[in-house]
């Protein structure tokens, strides 16, 4: 599955102001939306950073707004988020990276 990827990011080294930059991933629909941005991370962008830490929806480390809602990236499956996915930090957080 074809997925286009809408991240807000802020590099303070270079960047005035936050931008959004988009990425496509070829992702399974099953696949989770943590997993979508590991591909990113992984392969594409390597300066891409987020929180996470145990990836099963326990400690709300992964917390961002994933299509405009407050969501866990670790639980949100790819098929349910749809083919055109924008994340970004929770609202009221500064976008550090």
């Amino acid at each position: 599955m074809d997925v286009s990827l809408r991240i807000k990011r802020f590099d303070p080294e270079t960047d005035r102001r936050p931008h959004w930059e988009t990425y496509q991933v070829d992702v399974e629909p099953t696949d989770r939306v943590l997993d979508a941005l590991h591909q990113v991370r992984w392969y594409q962008d390597g300066t891409l950073a987020f929180r996470r830490s145990c990836a099963h929806g326990v400690c709300g480390s992964d917390a961002m707004v994933i299509n405009g809602q407050n969501r866990l990236a670790c639980v949100l499956l790819v098929k349910d988020a749809g083919k055109s996915i924008t994340v970004e930090p929770l609202r009221g957080l500064p976008v550090l990276k």
